[in-house]
């Protein structure tokens, strides 16, 4: 078809809507591109905590949520009591300290926790003798696994554990 003096083709319109949309000022808030001092998004570490007993709250959850480039996303305890308790102290860490955060979200089952693909690493601090189970399915899921010594019941679990790791 013939086109008209002051009619564009579909091809022309679309030229010029990219270059327009290349040339458009973007508003960015400062803190996405790091500029109030504080690590931006895509350099922090998204966490998640299996196990909240004495030694996960007195050091790793107390420690890592220190930390400007750690942003502590989940908790996870069979216990009610200690799993709402580590959701309060990290939200409530946060908060005091002007961070801004999405809350912390609880779970009962480690597996949910796993399911999410904003979390990055986990911190296993489970009883002993529930380190493999956990540590096997974080590696499938892909996140990176912190876990305290010792870190299975048998050797051959912490054989499985280390093949799991390297794969």
């Amino acid at each position: 078809t013939m086109k008209g003096k002051n009619q564009l083709t579909r091809r022309e319109f679309l030229r010029g809507a990219t270059l327009a949309a290349a040339a458009a000022p973007m508003i960015v808030r400062s803190s996405v591109l790091g500029a109030d001092g504080k690590a931006p998004p895509s350099e922090r570490i998204t966490v998640g905590f299996i196990g909240t007993g004495k030694m996960a709250h007195d050091y790793h959850l107390s420690t890592l949520s220190g930390f400007e480039d750690v942003q502590a996303l989940a908790v996870c305890d069979v216990d009610t009591t200690r799993r709402l308790h580590a959701k309060k102290y990290i939200e409530e860490r946060y908060r005091k300290a002007g961070r801004a955060a999405s809350g912390c979200d609880a779970y009962q089952d480690f597996r949910e926790l796993l399911a999410r693909k904003d979390i990055d690493a986990v911190v296993i601090a489970a009883p002993d003798h529930w380190h493999t189970i956990p540590i096997l399915e974080a590696c499938k899921a892909g996140k990176d696994v912190y876990c305290e010594k010792p870190l299975t019941l048998t050797i051959r679990e912490a054989q499985l554990c280390i093949e799991a790791v390297r794969k």
